[in-house]
């Protein structure tokens, strides 16, 4: 019983992880489309496109605020380039 635990674990771990990777890869898509057109909205041009997922992850962690400041940006472009789509 502890290995098929430990198999069913592990196996929706990956799930999870490819999950992601299809996220991210969908977003980093949507950022090089969006590079080649000037994307303006209501608040101004894009930066970064996010997951969904990512995005609120990220929120929960470093708060309500984080996506407001420039510096957080910032650092989430220069972490994740393939998801920038005009730098701040």
């Amino acid at each position: 019983m502890n290995a098929a635990l430990v198999r069913e674990l592990c196996s929706g771990r990956a799930l999870m992880e490819t999950r992601q990777q299809w996220r991210e890869g969908d977003a980093a898509a949507e950022a090089q489309r969006m590079l080649g057109h000037r994307t303006h909205n209501v608040l101004g041009k894009a930066v970064a496109v996010v997951p969904q997922h990512e995005f609120f992850l990220m929120r929960e962690k470093y708060g309500e605020d984080c996506w407001g400041d420039k510096g957080f940006v910032r650092d989430f472009q220069r972490l994740e380039p393939s998801m920038a789509v005009h730098k701040i």
